[in-house]
């Protein structure tokens, strides 16, 4: 029979560690919580028999594994947009009283991305065999965040799995919806910046020359920059630099990232940059409050939620605060205390967060106070954004008139040697 590690609280608070066997995770849980603890996580350490047989997608040569630690991690395959889809659809079959297998089964014919496909596919046997999904999920973590997985465990244990997936939906959503606004308010200094690169070229920078004006001296019969010469300085460099770029990131979330000093040092970093620090912090900020709001209305510990939402943030600052402030909590502190004592959370957080604890409306007061600050940063992204585009359109107005007045100068120049 398979064995389960589990990390649970007794009624004192203390966190304390252990093993159980048990058919599946869910039946682990309940041995977990008959002993009278509050289960916070439980995983396999033995796999179950019907997950130890390769689905269609797995390799047995052990090359999933390899995908999963340096493959997925630069890019996990699923869109945010095809998981809320997942979720909205899942929600709807369950409501409408379809038995999880069935439904998992209908998802999969009707899901056109390959790998949630066949992660869909295990979930299905794994479900027949009588496991909860979200064991399935935690195989899966570079698709499915911590906050999904751990919702859907508590969905699964309190019996309110429709509702919890519309949660998950709602959130996924408003994320989605935060990383477009990003993607729109960055889309026009990306494009003044490729517009200055296919004006200037690359080897401006060597011979102090426009690429579009060697291409067109090269048009003239005057020289020999041609249109395969314009194209390596200007997309062939723009290539090599997105390239290096591509390769940074993968590298850094590979190796660099997993280590919790290296992300910390990486967002100081970020935090540092006068005016782009600012709104980094405060969309971090809001995907908490939302995770947070989003846990805790859907019944998770108030413990765990906080935790939970530190590490949905995606802020490595905001996830260490949040673990100082469940351990004050537990020592019988005030949740706004808590965070006050961390010192990583702004006075508006605080002051609704108290209003939250006096009135019972915790998730509601988090929610108003993701909306407020998200508003916020978008204002303040979307003000750096114009600045920037016009900073760059003065760059390359300047690159520009340098380079004219230098070639006219030395034609000048000539002019004069040549009449003397």
């Amino acid at each position: 029979m398979p064995v389960y590690a589990y990390v649970a609280r007794d009624r004192d608070g203390r966190s304390l560690t252990g093993t159980v066997e048990a058919a599946n995770s869910a039946l682990a849980a309940g041995k977990v919580r008959a002993q009278g603890l509050e289960v916070e996580r439980v995983r396999a350490i033995e796999v179950p028999a019907v997950a130890a047989e390769p689905g269609p997608s797995e390799d047995r040569s052990g090359q999933g594994g390899l995908a999963e630690s340096l493959l997925y991690p630069i890019a996990s395959g699923v869109p945010l947009k095809a998981l809320a889809v997942f979720y909205r659809q899942f929600a709807t079959l369950i409501q409408a009283g379809i038995p999880a297998y069935q439904a998992l089964e209908s998802l999969e014919r009707q899901t056109a991305n390959p790998r949630l496909r066949s992660i869909l596919r295990e979930c299905q046997q794994h479900a027949l065999a009588g496991g909860p999904i979200s064991e399935v999920m935690g195989r899966h973590r570079s698709v499915f965040g911590d906050l999904q997985l751990e919702m859907v465990r508590a969905a699964e244990h309190g019996g309110m799995l429709e509702s919890m997936l519309h949660r998950i939906a709602d959130y996924l959503e408003q994320e989605l919806a935060l990383r477009r606004l990003i993607s729109r308010l960055t889309l026009y200094p990306k494009l003044v910046a490729l517009a200055a690169l296919l004006i200037l070229g690359g080897s401006f920078f060597g011979d102090f020359t426009p690429a579009i004006s060697k291409l067109i001296i090269g048009a003239m019969g005057r020289g020999e920059y041609g249109v395969l010469q314009y194209l390596a300085d200007t997309l062939g460099v723009l290539a090599v630099v997105g390239i290096v770029a591509f390769s940074a990131v993968a590298v850094c979330r590979v190796t660099l990232f997993r280590s919790p000093e290296a992300s910390a040092a990486y967002e100081r970093l970020k935090m540092a940059i006068p005016g782009i620090g600012g709104v980094v912090r405060g969309f971090a900020l809001a995907k908490f409050g939302r995770a947070f709001g989003a846990l805790y209305a859907a019944g998770l510990p108030l413990t765990a939620s906080i935790r939970v939402a530190g590490r949905a943030s995606g802020s490595q600052h905001l996830a260490q605060a949040a673990e100082r402030a469940v351990l004050a909590a537990e020592r019988g502190a005030q949740i706004s205390e808590a965070f006050r004592a961390t010192g990583a959370f702004p006075p508006l957080v605080l002051d609704m967060l108290r209003t939250g604890e006096q009135t019972g409306n915790v998730d509601t007061m988090m929610g108003k106070v993701s909306e407020y600050l998200e508003g916020e940063a978008s204002s303040r992204a979307n003000q750096y954004a114009h600045v920037f585009s016009v900073a760059v359109y003065l760059l390359v107005a300047v690159l520009v008139g340098a380079a004219v007045i230098s070639f006219y100068t030395g034609y000048a120049g000539s002019l004069l040697g040549g009449g003397m």
